[in-house]
């Protein structure tokens, strides 16, 4: 008796079948590994938040008084003054009004930039602050050349963008000695300070505490302020921006700040 074998390969719909569950595996493995990447670098940021915090914290423990800082509108400040200020504004973050997008990232990025060194510098002259500092990985506190010879020590999140710092606004006075009179003007928050652009935009300090502030994965910084009935819509880039940044810790907002 002859036998007779038949051979049976896959049809043309099976082997469509198998090739679909093989993209729909890698597609959630992917998203998988993007999200674990994702937290990873989130939580390695704000690691970066708290030590910087803590070394915030050396630094004026050993100093016995608070960080100072001249980011203040500039007309405003004591000529003469200036050597005062602990922590310098090389750049003024100009306030947008409501109708605009928030501050141009780039100019946020260079403001933040100057703050972060200007800081970094002052706890590397306090053993215990940067002992602090000395715990951060290589990839985030990085030396930063400015121009042929002019090197910075820079603190920047997981991906790639400095870190910046918020101050709290000063009583009017204090920013403006030599005046004879309030300016209401200049009392942004309604409680008779002047807040820093960055503070009006970005967050309101706590109990007059500075904070640290990353723009998150998508190294937008976005303008918090802007949260408001008005604005806070998906159409509003500069609100839907700042959603995602991460905060040494979480600042208030004053709507009455604008």
């Amino acid at each position: 008796m002859k036998i007779v074998r038949t051979q049976h390969g896959f049809t043309l719909i099976e082997m469509m079948i198998v090739i679909g569950i093989i993209a729909l595996l890698a597609a959630l493995t992917l998203g998988i590994s993007s999200s674990v990447m994702r937290n990873a670098e989130k939580r390695k940021t704000q690691d970066v938040l708290q030590l910087l915090t803590v070394a915030l914290q050396e630094w004026e423990l050993e100093k016995g008084r608070s960080m100072t800082f001249d980011g203040y509108a500039p007309e405003m400040l004591p000529n003469g003054n200036s050597g005062y200020y602990d922590c310098y504004a090389d750049e003024y973050i100009e306030a947008p009004s409501f109708a605009e997008q928030g501050v141009i990232d780039a100019v946020m990025n260079h403001g933040m930039e100057t703050r972060i060194e200007s800081i970094v510098d002052l706890f590397m002259q306090s053993e215990s602050a940067k002992e602090i500092l000395s715990k951060m990985s290589s990839d985030m506190f990085i030396a930063h050349e400015h121009d042929p010879g002019e090197v910075e020590k820079l603190v920047v999140d997981a991906w790639g963008t400095p870190i910046g710092i918020v101050f709290p606004g000063r009583p009017y006075f204090d920013v403006n000695p030599s005046g004879s009179t309030f300016d209401p003007a200049y009392d942004d928050s309604g409680d008779g300070t002047v807040r820093d652009e960055a503070e009006d935009g970005l967050g309101s300090c706590v109990n007059a505490r500075p904070f640290f502030v990353s723009a998150g994965p998508d190294r937008t910084w976005g303008y918090r302020s802007q949260s408001n009935d008005q604005n806070s819509t998906p159409q509003n880039e500069a609100w839907v921006a700042s959603t995602d940044n991460l905060y040494s810790y979480e600042p208030y907002l004053v709507e009455s700040a604008r």
